[in-house]
């Protein structure tokens, strides 16, 4: 999307047009994706350990 800004723009014009954009944004934060494999892997600490192991 484009917003043409002409010089004798005024305040409310550039918020209201800033606004438009903003609208179906969202933003996301780390614990929406938190905990979403729980009790696939079991616990990760020895998942981790087993997928690493190279010398056995």
């Amino acid at each position: 999307m484009v917003i043409v800004i002409d010089k004798n723009s005024d305040k409310k014009t550039i918020e209201a047009s800033l606004k438009k954009i903003q609208v179906g944004k969202k933003k996301f934060k780390l614990s929406d994706f938190a905990g979403k494999l729980k009790g696939v892997f079991g616990d990760g600490v020895d998942f981790q350990k087993k997928i690493r192991n190279e010398w056995d």
